[in-house]
């Protein structure tokens, strides 16, 4: 028997470049007739940063625009798993930090293989994000599969 992978985890944050690892996410899951779990974290620093900008917004609202463009991530990759008949798990995480979350969600549930980005979005978000995913690459007590994203630069 080869490698056989039940559980898969891709974590996304929306960015662009990102349906690069969704495609191949999902090519795994068929393959090895697994379950996708799709994950996003809300940044607790992005919510830090974004702040200042939204002043005179209460945090709730803030709170509630960043659950609601998480959501309709997780939700728009579960539809292109579930139109090539990949079974999906959806959670969202509230504010904390990308790897840990990403390293607890996928102990807790098992997962066998993550699938993530090695970059998305451009400037800081994408040194952030490349962190997020170096430090996956490191801490993670399973297989990671990086997928190098397209960029349109």
């Amino acid at each position: 028997m080869g490698t056989m992978y039940d559980r898969i985890l891709l974590p996304t944050d929306g960015s662009d470049g990102t349906k690069t690892a969704v495609e191949q996410a999902i090519i795994h899951a068929k393959t090895y007739d697994a379950e996708l779990h799709i994950l996003h974290v809300i940044d607790q620093s992005a919510v830090e940063l974004t702040t200042p900008a939204a002043e005179g917004m209460p945090m709730d609202v803030i709170h509630d625009q960043l659950d609601e463009q998480g959501q309709s991530l997780v939700e728009e990759v579960a539809a292109q798993a579930t139109a090539a008949s990949v079974p999906t798990t959806t959670e969202i995480v509230e504010y904390g930090q990308p790897h840990k979350e990403i390293q607890t969600y996928a102990n807790e549930q098992g997962v066998d293989l993550v699938v993530l980005g090695t970059h998305g979005r451009s400037g800081l978000n994408r040194h952030l994000l490349g962190s997020v995913a170096e430090k996956v690459i490191r801490s993670a007590e399973v297989p990671v599969l990086a997928v190098q994203l397209e960029t349109d630069e």
